[in-house]
Order: structure tokens, then sequence, then C-alpha cells
């Protein structure tokens, strides 16, 4: 009886010390002490923002990429989610600057009372905030954002020539992702097809009325108001109109798994409007990727608060595991090359 017991015990702990390191090993990359990290603050129009500049260790005047947050009230490093990422960047020698959206955090302010034009105004705020600060080079100073960034970069890039833009799973339209987000959703509960289609149609005309027309929370009275009204504000985005006047070397990117914004046909957009492609104008579909570039094997969700509460220690153990594998490098070598002198 004693020898199963100690079998039973050893593989146990031979299971568990694996776990431990696997785990330590993952949460390396969420870890960016041996980086420079400064706070930053800088103001637009009433608020005033407050971030944090990470800057590789031993690198001179290195590229900076100024984050741009997608939907939400997301904090610097978006609830730590960011942090595999940013410590990539900064291993490749690549800065971050990312901040807490008005009204999270350190910010004031209130993020849901601005347009894509405020957001692209505070964008041109932060890359002149970091543009001044001693031993950085403003020439190479770009832009990284997500999901929502998709119609806030084009939009900046139309109206300078940024050192480099790089757009993850951006959604063009946001009325036709709200119905592509909608119809995945309703697939996952298994809903018939012409079922599905059907209720789209309705959704549509009344959304159309009901954000698009008349703008009546009241309308909508389990939403609240500034919610509501952030979406008014947004219904009619569509960036098919700064796509093709962006400035600069633009990497548009999305994981071909995307279950928030409708991937194909949004990254054959940017393809046509694009023209010409070179090495530093590129339109990347990731197999086998989520919307953030995370395997979609193991992330195939539209929210991490869908995750399951293990899935969350999944993802601290694989760190930039996480993602597709060679995404990261493709970013990073991405961004080197655009900014070499």
């Amino acid at each position: 009886m004693k020898r199963p017991f100690i079998y039973l015990a050893a593989t146990i702990a031979t299971v568990s010390i694996v776990a431990a390191i696997w785990l330590v090993r993952g949460l390396s990359d969420f870890d960016l002490s041996e980086h420079t990290q400064r706070d930053i603050t800088f103001a637009v129009d009433d608020a005033v923002l407050s971030g944090t500049l990470i800057l590789p260790k031993d690198v001179t005047a290195p590229p900076i990429a100024i984050i741009v947050h997608g939907d939400g009230a997301q904090d610097r490093f978006s609830n730590a989610g960011y942090l595999p990422l940013f410590s990539a960047l900064a291993d490749a020698g690549i800065g971050v600057f990312s901040w807490d959206k008005a009204g999270v955090g350190a910010s004031t302010g209130n993020w849901l009372n601005q347009t894509m034009d405020d957001r692209a105004d505070e964008v041109l705020a932060a890359l002149q905030a970091v543009s001044a600060l001693d031993g950085i080079d403003a020439n190479r100073v770009g832009f990284l954002g997500f999901s929502q960034a998709g119609w806030v970069l084009p939009r900046v890039a139309s109206r300078i020539v940024p050192s480099f833009t790089i757009i993850v799973g951006g959604a063009v339209s946001w009325r036709g992702q709200g119905t592509y987000y909608k119809r995945v959703a309703l697939t996952s509960q298994g809903v018939p097809a012409d079922v599905i289609e059907e209720r789209l149609a309705d959704r549509r005309r009344i959304n159309d009325v009901i954000f698009g027309t008349s703008a009546d929370p009241s309308m909508v009275p389990e939403m609240e108001t500034e919610r509501f009204e952030f979406v008014a504000g947004a219904y009619w985005e569509d960036s098919t109109q700064s796509i093709p006047n962006m400035n600069g070397p633009v990497l548009a990117i999305w994981g071909e798994d995307d279950l928030n914004v409708d991937a194909r046909s949004d990254s054959e957009i940017f393809r046509e409007q694009l023209m010409p492609l070179s090495e530093i104008r590129q339109v990347i579909l990731v197999p086998d990727a989520t919307h953030g570039l995370l395997r979609s094997d193991l992330f195939s969700y539209q929210l991490t608060s869908e995750w399951p509460w293990y899935l969350q220690y999944i993802f601290m153990g694989m760190g930039q595991d996480a993602f597709v594998d060679g995404t990261l490098d493709e970013i990073t070598s991405w961004i080197l090359t655009a900014t070499k002198e």
C-alpha cells in the first residue's frame, strides 16, 4: 500500500514543481522592473491624464510606441493585460507610453464624454508631451492602438506624418462592427442563421433611429445616459474616409478568429485603401489568433470578463506565449524597420 502512495505523492510533487516553474516563467513577462519607468502627465482640455513611460534599458533614444486603448474604462496597463506586450517591446529595445483613460486611475475627466475626434486630439497631445522629453528622438515616436483605435489612428495619421502607426484588431464601421459582434454572440447561442439575420435587420433599423437619428437616452432606459451619449456620438463612425489619407508607415493587423471585429472584411478594406503596400505599409491577417492576437484555441472569447476563472492563471503562466507564435516578433521587428535611421 505504501508504494502506490509514494508514487502518487512523487507525481503530485513533480507536477507542482513544474507548474510553479511554468508560472514563474510566465510572470517574468509581467515584470518591467529592469526597464526605466517614468510617470508622465499631460493636459487635454479640462482633463489631466496620467501615464507611464517605459524605456528599455541601455538603449539611447529608442523608438517609442504610444498606446491607444480600445473601448472601456482602461487603465494604463489594461488591468495588467498589456504587460506581456510591453515587456516584449521593451526587451526588443522599444519604449512604450500608456496612460489611464480620462476618469480612470490617476487621470481626471471622463472618457465617455469623448468623441473620436477628441480621442485623436488626446493622442496628438500625448505625442507632443513625449516628444518634448529629454533623450527622446521625436522622429522615432509612433502609435500602437487596439480595436476602437481603428477610428482614432486613421484620423491622427491623416493630420500628421507619424513615425509609425500600428492598429491591432481595428474596426472600420461602428454600425457594421456592432452587427458582426451581435451575429457572433447569437451564433454561439445556437440561434438558427435565418433567425439571426432577421433579428439583426430589425436591430439595425431600431438602432438607426435610437442612436443615429433621435439620440434620445430615454429610449434605452437600461443603458446609462453617459454610455448612451458616447455610443450615439460614435454610431456613424466609419474610417473609410481617413484610411486612404494615412501618412507614414502603417501596420494593420488582425487575428483571423476575431470574435469582435470582422477581420476578413475590415482587413480587405485596409488592404485596398492603403495601396500601394510595401515593407512598411502592411496588412496582416494572423491565423488562429483572437481580437488581441492571443491564441484562439485557448482565449476565444469576446470579452476577457467572460474568461473562466482558471484562464487568467493560464494567461499569467504563459505570458508572451499566450500570443500566437511569432506575432510579437512581427510587431517589434516592423517597428524597428519603420524607425531605422
